[in-house]
């Protein structure tokens, strides 16, 4: 088994590779921000690889592909490394055996007749020509993978499915159906909107131990596409992973409690994907409750929207005061944890992610 979080800048790109008789079953969760794929630098443009471009081109030498291809949801560091390699790699999609994703035109198909009451019948799901917004960029997505037959899932990816794919194990925690509504609407009428602007300064320089006491605030990230991301538990061969995408924790929870898990009877998981980066209003006490883990993943290098948050990292230490943080930028880990606060929870571990590992 093998599980890598790829450097995606400020967004998500995450590598699975699972033993399945004579050959891997290969997953990949979203592809991060586009230079995750490739980026030019200098003045004179010369493009440079990322590690979404590495990864794929040593799969096509081993003459392996990605059987799954997961798209939690459209902002741009998570679709963005996705559409360049889209747009680079003439072959990209026979490299591809299926994909997950929600759109726009998929919920209106799926749900219009749900909805007529609710919202405007005649939404048309198109986007301006050029526009480099992450619905834009969903449409741009659809497109790619409209031309070919066969790639795309073509069914909802909602809250309490349960899907198997090969000898692997899903339950979707999220979206819920009022979340994929309000994609659809904000698909239409093109609303940016966002709780966390990215403005101001980290809160580093604050102890865990003060973050604990002021921990008190139960607000919640509100934006429409994070809300959409698909957040899920997967499990093989006995070991059980939750990745949370940036997903809202009031509909994990609910997930969560309707397959009866509680505070009491928590879901025990090898490890957590931290929703949306570590941000402390994606990732509630109340859900923390009703998971039982040691190790906690964060993946951001934190340049944009200040993740993560230490007072998640606080809230967390104060439920599991032996718990596990892994990085996948790990110069992350003395900017937030100060000396004071090592010797104040001495049992806390900080890891890079290439250390992380499922046998304990």
């Amino acid at each position: 088994m093998y599980i890598k979080f790829l450097r995606a800048f400020n967004g998500d790109c995450i590598h699975l590779l699972f033993p399945d008789g004579e050959r891997n079953i290969s997953i990949l969760i979203d592809g991060g921000m586009p230079n995750t794929y490739r980026s030019s630098k200098g003045k004179k443009g010369k493009q440079e690889d990322g590690d979404l471009k590495a990864l794929l081109e040593t799969l096509r030498k081993k003459g392996e592909k990605i059987d799954l291809l997961i798209l939690t949801h459209v902002d741009d560091d998570h679709i963005g490394g996705i559409l360049n390699w889209f747009k680079y790699d003439v072959n990209a999609l026979e490299m591809v055996g299926e994909v997950w994703f929600n759109s726009g035109r998929l919920i209106k198909e799926t749900m219009d007749k749900n909805i007529k009451d609710d919202y405007d019948n005649s939404i048309v799901i198109s986007v301006a020509e050029g526009t480099n917004t992450s619905i834009g960029q969903g449409v741009k997505f659809e497109d790619f993978l409209e031309s070919k037959d066969g790639l795309w899932k073509r069914e909802l990816i909602q809250a309490t499915d349960k899907i198997s794919f090969k000898s692997l194990a899903f339950v979707i925690l999220s979206p819920n159906e009022t979340r994929l509504k309000s994609l659809l609407k904000k698909w239409g009428k093109e609303e940016p909107d966002s709780l966390e602007t990215g403005a101001g300064a980290t809160d580093y320089k604050m102890s865990i131990k003060d973050h604990i006491e002021a921990d008190v605030l139960a607000v919640e990230d509100k934006a429409v596409h994070n809300g959409s991301s698909i957040a899920f538990l997967l499990t093989f061969s006995g070991k059980s992973m939750l990745f949370l995408g940036d997903a809202h924790p009031c509909v994990v929870a609910d997930s969560l409690h309707q397959l009866n898990f509680n505070e009491k009877s928590p879901l025990a998981v090898d490890f957590v994907k931290l929703s949306h980066h570590g941000s402390m209003f994606n990732n509630s006490a109340e859900l923390l409750k009703v998971i039982k883990s040691k190790k906690f993943i964060v993946s951001t290098n934190g340049d944009r929207h200040l993740h993560p948050h230490k007072r998640l990292l606080a809230r967390i230490i104060k439920m599991h005061n032996d718990c596990e943080f892994y990085f996948n930028y790990p110069v992350l880990m003395d900017k937030i944890f100060s000396e004071e606060d090592k010797k104040d929870y001495p049992n806390i571990k900080l890891f890079s992610t290439d250390k992380l590992t499922l046998n304990n």
